[in-house]
């Protein structure tokens, strides 16, 4: 499970509450906690909610000692969860109108501003204690207002001795870390840094000094050695060496995000691996680099699935989440050090892969003719299908957005290419993401009618049945509860496949689920042929992930006289490549000898040998 999510943002306040999406990759996201004073609090209202008239106006009449009138300054803190300019909308929306602020300034986690008139005052005074971003929000009126240095910032410039200012810098990156740390003290969300206004109120540019990283780092480590999860996502780095000190300090650092930086070039990552470090992140277990040019144009490559992961491994072997997605890593964590750069062995089952289970033979020929008859209406006359659906049938689609992982799909263009699955989502019936009782009801369509104007809706499709190893079904009979609670024995159909959108030519693949009851003599379904009537159908919906998890496939692939027998970790790759590739088993063998028996390269080059092999290389 991946550790972070919604990278694009931060949720910060002690207390706030957690979200997830599944279909993102799903994880824990850290609760960032803001803790800390202002040595110059100015005393006035702390109550946990906005006070009544009546209060607001007495807190105003004692605290207007030394006001002379004119712009006057309030120091508002707890705002630090969200933005300047979404805190001067939200108090904009609280006062009924525009507050006019003249001037901000700010010092440590403290933003002052000046408003033109004492009745906004009293306004935002009665607003101490709103919630606001996840922390509650306190304005104090500053009688004397506090002298900043007029820095076009906002930031406070007034001088002090070296030693003092170093002290105040490190104070302030204490408390930048105190709100990015979670409750636990083992989780730093160091994003966007170059828009926090801490960082602004030093002066610090991370673009261009990586000095204050490095500095960052060294607190962090102080105040935080058991952090395992960090992330420098959206901090436009287009090198890595101002944290090429991160396994120094976070040694049993496991989880670490990159997302949305610059870095175009892979050989940026070894510093931080075995390759370009003396510390290298030996325990990482989740990497992600989604975002950056270097992942892209790798990704953009022929075969660039493998290679792309072939390079992450070669500096981080013992990664099994990769941009939340699991891949198989080469190392156990603690381990990296005698990992190598032969691929990982692919686990087979102990057992031969079957195309298809079917009850009996009269079970698998009525599932044949139904599913010629069905995708034949579906893809060609769609409304023909009203025949074949009971009159109280039922119909759920499921959108799965998440990536295909296997090493076939990361290799095929259909997998990489964007889908645009938003029709479909209108309708989807996923559980994990629909958590509405009221929203799951609904979503679920009953009755012929309804199921005709769902499907009718839906893009023009064409499935190869002509193909027929790229589907695979299983076909069984079960008795499940029918009207009046009578059984009613029905034939459970599953079939696993593929289908090209006819406009957008996106290939996407799908599970189905059909139980079918008998056509009745005389019925609709019987007149045009159907052995059956449908009663439930499940569709779900991914992004297309290939057909070779299901072809039959020998129990060993023999070996030649030129191998000699195999070990079984051999024979396990054989299996592999000979699924991946489409090879015979002679040819398979001859592969893998050619390359050293090297699974990861003969595969990565398999693409630009296949045209070179003879038609009788092939199954």
């Amino acid at each position: 499970m991946s550790h972070f999510y919604g990278q694009g943002g931060r949720s910060r306040g002690r207390g706030r509450g957690r979200g997830r999406d599944q279909n993102g990759g799903g994880g824990h996201n850290p609760m960032f906690s803001r803790l800390g004073t202002d040595a110059n609090s100015y005393g006035g209202p702390t109550g946990a909610g906005a006070g009544s008239a009546g209060s607001g106006a007495a807190f105003a009449d004692t605290s207007m000692v030394g006001y002379t009138g004119g712009p006057a300054q309030v120091s508002i803190k707890g705002w630090g969860g969200g933005s300047e300019s979404s805190l001067i909308r939200f108090l904009d929306n609280k006062v009924g109108q525009p507050v006019n602020i003249k001037s901000v300034n700010y010092r440590g986690d403290t933003m002052y501003v000046l408003v033109p008139s004492m009745d906004i005052v009293n306004e935002l005074l009665s607003l101490s204690g709103v919630r606001f971003a996840g922390g509650k929000l306190t304005f104090q009126l500053k009688i004397p207002q506090v002298r900043f240095g007029g820095d076009s910032t906002g930031r406070d410039t007034q001088g002090s001795s070296s030693t003092s200012e170093s002290a105040n810098i490190k104070d302030r990156l204490i408390n930048l870390l105190q709100t990015r740390a979670d409750m636990q003290g083992s989780s730093l969300d160091l994003s966007s840094l170059t828009q926090d206004n801490i960082i602004k109120s030093i002066g610090a540019d991370p673009l261009h000094d990586g000095k204050i990283f490095k500095a960052i780092l060294v607190i962090a480590a102080q105040i935080y050695p058991s952090v395992v999860t960090i992330s420098f996502a959206d901090n436009g780095l287009r090198s890595l060496k101002p944290i090429v000190d991160l396994g120094v300090h976070f040694p049993g650092l496991r989880n670490l995000s990159l997302m949305n930086n610059m870095i175009s070039d892979f050989r940026e990552l070894d510093c931080l691996s075995s390759a370009g470090s003396t510390a290298p992140l030996g325990q990482l277990a989740e990497l992600i680099l989604v975002g950056n040019p270097a992942r892209e144009t790798e990704l953009a490559q022929a075969n660039g699935g493998l290679s792309y992961v072939d390079k992450v491994h070669q500096r981080f072997p013992t990664v099994s989440m990769l941009d939340m997605n699991p891949v198989t890593p080469r190392a156990q964590p603690g381990l990296a050090a005698e990992a190598t750069n032969s691929g990982a062995a692919v686990k087979q089952l102990p057992f031969p892969t079957e195309q298809s289970f079917v009850e009996n033979q009269g079970i698998g020929d009525m599932a044949k003719a139904f599913l010629a008859g069905f995708f034949g209406l579906y893809d060609g006359n769609r409304g023909g299908l009203a025949d074949i659906y009971d009159e109280a049938a039922q119909f759920s689609l499921m959108v799965d957005t998440s990536a295909p992982t296997n090493a076939f799909a990361q290799t095929k263009a259909q997998s990489q290419k964007h889908v645009d699955l938003s029709v479909y989502i209108r309708i989807s019936r996923n559980l994990v993401r629909v958590k509405s009782h009221m929203k799951r009801a609904s979503a679920l369509i009953v009755g012929r009618n309804a199921i005709m104007q769902a499907i009718g809706q839906l893009p023009a499709t064409q499935h190869p049945v002509q193909d027929a190893q790229r589907f695979s079904f299983d076909a069984w009979q079960a008795e499940v509860p029918g009207a009046h609670g009578v059984p009613l024995t029905v034939a459970i159909l599953v079939i696993h496949g593929e289908f090209t959108e006819t406009q957008s030519q996106s290939v996407i693949s799908f599970d189905r689920v059909f139980a079918l009851a008998p056509a009745l003599p005389g019925s609709a379904a019987a007149s045009i042929g159907s052995p059956c009537v449908i009663v439930n159908d499940q569709l779900t919906l991914r992004r297309y992930n290939g057909f070779h998890g299901w072809l039959a496939m020998p129990a060993d692939p023999p070996a030649t006289a030129a191998s000699g027998a195999l070990a079984p970790e051999q024979q396990d790759m054989a299996r592999a490549l000979q699924e991946q590739t489409g090879l015979n088993a002679e040819w398979t063998l001859k592969c893998l000898e050619n390359y050293g028996w090297n699974y990861q390269l003969a595969l990565s080059e398999f693409p630009q040998i296949r045209g070179t092999l003879p038609p009788e290389a092939f199954q």
